[in-house]
C-alpha cells in the first residue's frame, strides 16, 4: 500500500514477483493543478523473519533474544540520496514486522531503491562460525524499487548532478578528476561528473540491478558518494552558528543523517554542537575523520556492493 501527503493509503496492486513500482503515474497532479502537489510519499508493507534466517546467522545461545536490529535502506542515485527507515531494534528475532517507509519529495528523483537489512548490534567472542561484530549485516532480501520521476519545469533537488567536459569547461578542475562537488552556489551545491571518461559516465546510466554493468555503477557511486558526504559533512558542521543553526536546508538534511550517529546520542541539537566543538578544535580533526570514516563506511556499506560486483565477475 502507499499513501500520499498521509491521505487514505491505497493499494499497490503489485503483481507476483513485481519489485518494480511505478507511482509517477500516480502522483501526477490533474490538469488544473498545480505543478508539485505532493510532498510525501509514504509506502506500507511487511518483512518476515524465518527462524530459519535467525538460525543460520546467531549461535544457540542469542537465538531466544537476537542482538539484531532490522531496516530498509533507502537510495536514491540520480540525488546520491541514501537513508534508513528503522523497522526495529534489538533484540529483533523471527517474525513478521509492519513496514512504514516515508519518502520525501526534496530528496528523491526518478529510481529510488529500498532493500531491508538485519545488523548485528553487539560484540560477542567465542564460536567463530557466526559474525561477532556488532554492525555486520547479517541477512538480507530483494530490493524494491520506487520510480518517482519529478514533473516538468519543478525544481531539481537541493544537491543536483550533471555530466560535463571538465577539460572544457573552465570553472571545473584539470585533470583527469572522476567528480567535483561545486560550492559556488553555497544554497544548492552541484555535484559535476567529467564526461571526458565516457565509459565511466556510460555505466553510471546503466539500469537493472543485476548483470556486471550494474554492479560496477553501483560500485563507482559509492566511491563517488564516500567523497561527496564526506565534503557535504564538512561543510555543513563549519556552518553551525553558536546557536547550533545552519541556513541552508540541505545542510539541516546532512546533519539530521549523520550528527546522532557519529556521537551515538539521541539529541540532535546536542549531536550538533559536539559536531561543531570538533571541527573548531585543530586537535579533534583527527578523531573527527576517524568518526566520519566509521559513520560512511556504515552508510554507504561499500562491501556489499563490492562482493556483489566481485561475485558477478565470477560469473563472467
Amino acid at each position: 500500500m502507499y499513501s500520499v501527503d498521509g491521505k487514505k493509503p491505497v493499494d499497490l496492486d503489485l503483481l507476483p514477483g513485481q519489485k518494480e513500482i511505478d507511482l509517477a503515474p500516480v502522483l501526477q497532479p490533474d490538469e488544473d493543478e498545480e505543478v508539485g502537489n505532493w510532498d510525501q510519499v509514504t509506502i506500507y508493507g511487511r518483512l518476515t523473519i524465518p527462524e530459519k534466517t535467525v538460525n543460520d546467522v546467531f549461535p544457540v545461545f542469542e537465538r531466544d533474544s537476537p542482538p539484531a536490529k532490522l531496516y530498509v535502506a533507502i537510495r536514491c542515485h540520480d540525488t546520491i540520496y541514501r537513508d534508513r527507515a528503522m523497522i526495529s531494534e534489538a533484540p529483533t528475532g523471527p517474525g513478521t514486522y509492519d513496514v512504514s517507509v516515508m519518502l520525501e519529495k526534496d530528496d528523491i528523483r526518478g529510481t529510488v531503491e529500498l532493500c531491508p537489512y538485519l545488523v548485528r548490534t553487539e560484540d560477542r567472542s567465542g564460536e567463530k562460525k557466526y559474525a561477532a561484530k556488532s554492525n555486520l549485516r547479517l541477512a538480507s532480501c530483494r530490493d524494491y524499487r520506487i520510480i518517482v520521476d519529478r514533473p516538468k519545469g519543478e525544481e531539481p533537488p537541493a544537491i543536483d548532478g550533471e555530466e560535463a567536459s571538465f577539460s572544457r569547461t573552465a570553472y571545473l578542475p584539470d585533470g583527469d578528476k572522476l567528480y567535483y562537488l561545486d560550492f559556488r552556489n553555497e544554497s544548492r551545491p552541484k555535484l559535476w561528473i567529467n564526461s571526458d571518461h565516457p565509459r565511466i559516465t556510460d555505466i553510471l546510466q546503466s539500469r537493472g540491478s543485476v548483470g556486471a554493468e550494474p554492479r560496477m555503477r553501483d560500485v563507482v557511486l559509492d566511491q563517488i558518494s564516500y567523497g561527496v558526504w564526506t565534503q557535504l559533512l564538512i561543510h555543513a558542521g563549519t556552518a553551525i552558528d553558536d546557536n547550533g543553526d545552519v541556513e541552508y536546508e540541505w545542510q539541516e538534511t546532512i546533519l539530521e543523517t549523520f550528527a546522532r550517529n557519529l556521537y551515538d546520542v539521541e539529541d540532535l541539537a546536542e549531536a550538533t554542537r559536539m559536531l561543531r566543538d570538533e571541527i573548531d578544535d585543530p586537535g579533534s580533526l583527527p578523531f573527527l575523520m576517524e568518526r566520519i570514516d566509521r559513520e560512511l563506511q556504515e552508510y554507504i556499506d561499500p562491501r556489499t556492493q563490492l562482493i556483489n560486483l566481485m561475485e558477478e565477475g565470477l560469473r563472467i
